[in-house]
């Protein structure tokens, strides 16, 4: 069976809906950003490149024009590249333009009379998880139904990163010495294990050298990462590895998508689910108050969503209600 592609027929109409309930609206002047909000079509439109006016462009020309430049004008084959996805939004975004994009690629008319077997389209997206030690049961639940229903040959690898966040991100911190070592006679599975006694710090660097050590074709990994993300400021679309880091291409293809963008995009009236036709589906922690998914020990509800109801309950506003970049991650620690 092929993998399977989200397809839309537009992007949406995109404003602000802080007010959509009979709630009271947000009393933070700071959820609203000092750029106006534009509809992310419109900015998702500069970023690519595109001069189509409205109506927006279809998604595949914007899908391509994100897309396939890196993965086809810097010499990276399929075989050569891999997608790390943890379940999150950001993620989720980055794997549906992904999908849609190879669907692009591989039945568009070949300029070669042959093609080769290795051009041919996947079976299955090459990815990793690099797992924190104390998931949410509901992101564990998400991450194995997507990566199911989007055929990601997903391996999953246990990080057990230690107090510092330098060692439970994509940047660029020191190795811990020596890097865990896979051994190849002893795992059967995708799911690659944290050493047990005595526990090293694994971060996520660990888990990266950990994958390539087992995935020695792969080059280039496209992340999720975003500019507010932390260490994100400094990033550029395309950025390779050093200080110690296994060698290969770290591409962020929404580095500069903002987070009225990534909502807009994922609660699209036009992106459908794969097996009943309802809405996309998303983490349902989303939908609880969370704004950026980590780690029980590490992730709360958003601060900035919560309200009183009529009974004098409290509650919270849904992630996609948080509209201030800089508030994303109010509810991590």
């Amino acid at each position: 069976m092929s993998v399977p592609v989200c397809m839309h027929k537009s992007l949406p109409s995109c404003r602000p809906r802080l007010q959509t309930t009979s709630l009271e609206p947000l009393k933070s002047k700071r959820e609203w950003p000092g750029r106006s909000l534009k509809r992310p079509w419109i900015d998702t439109r500069k970023k690519a490149i595109l001069p189509a006016p409205w109506p927006p462009p279809s998604p595949t020309k914007i899908m391509c024009n994100i897309f396939c430049r890196p993965v086809l004008h810097l010499s990276f084959r399929f075989q050569h590249v891999s997608l790390s996805y943890n379940g999150g939004k950001d993620c989720l975004v980055l794997l549906i333009i992904y999908l849609a994009v190879l669907h692009s690629h591989y039945t568009r008319p070949s300029s070669s009379p042959q093609t080769k077997k290795s051009d041919s389209f996947p079976q299955t997206i090459p990815s990793i998880y690099a797992k924190p030690p104390d998931p949410f049961p509901s992101v564990s639940s998400f991450v194995d139904y997507s990566s199911r229903l989007y055929h990601l040959d997903l391996t999953h690898i246990s990080t057990n990163p230690g107090p510092h966040k330098k060692h439970r991100s994509h940047s660029n911190p020191p190795l811990t010495t020596p890097p865990p070592k896979l051994d190849p006679s002893t795992t059967t599975s995708h799911e690659i294990p944290a050493p047990t006694q005595p526990k090293p710090t694994i971060s996520f660097r660990d888990a990266f050298a950990l994958y390539l050590d087992s995935h020695p074709s792969v080059r280039a990994i496209f992340v999720g990462t975003r500019r507010t993300d932390p260490h994100g400021g400094h990033l550029t679309h395309f950025d390779p590895t050093d200080h110690n880091w296994p060698s290969f291409m770290r591409i962020h293809p929404v580095i500069d998508w903002h987070l009225s963008e990534i909502w807009c995009f994922l609660r699209s009236p036009c992106l459908k689910d794969l097996e009943d036709g309802s809405p996309l589906k998303y983490c349902a922690m989303y939908d609880q108050g969370y704004t950026s998914l980590g780690g029980v020990n590490d992730t709360l509800r958003n601060p900035e969503l919560k309200y009183i109801d009529a009974n004098g309950s409290e509650k919270y506003r849904p992630a996609h209600e948080m509209t201030w970049d800089e508030g994303e991650r109010l509810g991590r620690e």
